[in-house]
């Protein structure tokens, strides 16, 4: 079947949305499934890698319908883990606000393990100061092997969910490559991805694409510092620069410092992301 075809079974905004992925290589026609109401897609954050998010799902009314088509397409893609994001505005609550959906995950097998804050830097808001402690290399103009260990050592004790999971169940260089091959697929001019120097010592990157803070971090030895608002302002400024009305990030609620962090260099809170995980026993 063409995948114009299967996509046209969701209704606007998903079908240009999959379209547009499909034609980047993030999604393909045998990722997307039906029964009923309820309809499915998989996606892929890098390009030419196996599915690994529940992108586009819409349970229709029935959860028990929506939990038997999500297990029929884990079974079909021979998956060993996925994630399917609920996003809400403050306040609301997927075990209320998104219930059917929210069933349908649990009743699959999916576990809702973190929040995270969705944050917004919006034009007209002061831009974060840069104190100029740091000079900045160009992280797409370096050596991926470079990159990829400063990405192990910041994986060293982080606060983030995903990074802990992934470091204990893939181990440190499996996932900072992963990070890598993640950011390096992003739209984003050379410069713009950028290693934090303290002189000869490299204190952290920012990432941002074409629209967000896409990673942020820094390196155990240089953390306590307050280098993270150099990075987020680094990064912020850049975006700004390029005219950006709207700069979007996230980070895990429980992930005090980086959420204060951001809320110095102006962004607000604009809402919830809850994630749930399915993962072979």
């Amino acid at each position: 079947m063409e995948a114009v075809t299967l996509f046209e079974q969701f209704p606007e905004p998903a079908r240009s949305q999959l379209a547009a992925a499909f034609d980047e290589g993030r999604t393909r026609p045998e990722w997307c499934f039906a029964r009923e109401r309820a309809r499915l897609a998989y996606w892929t954050p890098i390009p030419g890698s196996e599915p690994m998010i529940v992108w586009q799902f819409e349970p229709g009314p029935d959860p028990g319908t929506a939990a038997e088509l999500l297990r029929h397409s884990l079974r079909e893609l021979g998956l060993r883990k996925a994630i399917h994001d609920i996003t809400l505005p403050p306040g609301l609550t997927p075990v209320v606000d998104r219930a059917v959906e929210h069933e349908a995950l649990l009743a699959a097998g999916f576990v809702m393990e973190v929040e995270r804050l969705l944050l917004e830097w919006a034009a007209g808001s002061d831009l974060p100061d840069e104190p100029g402690r740091l000079t900045y290399r160009a992280a797409r103009r370096m050596d991926p092997g470079e990159v990829i260990r400063l990405l192990v050592r910041i994986s060293e004790g982080s606060l983030d969910h995903d990074t802990r999971v992934e470091v204990a169940t893939s181990g440190a260089e499996a996932e900072a490559r992963w990070m890598y091959d993640d950011l390096m697929a992003r739209k984003a001019k050379p410069d713009w991805f950028v290693i934090g120097y303290l002189g000869d010592s490299p204190v952290g990157l920012v990432a941002p694409d074409d629209h967000s803070i896409a990673y942020i971090g820094v390196v155990p030895e240089h953390r306590g510092h307050g280098y993270v608002n150099d990075l987020l302002a680094h990064g912020t400024r850049t975006l700004a620069a390029e005219g950006l009305r709207r700069i979007v990030a996230a980070t895990d609620v429980a992930n005090a410092p980086t959420a204060a962090a951001f809320r110095r260099a102006g962004y607000s809170e604009v809402g919830r992301l809850f994630r749930y995980y399915w993962r072979t026993s």
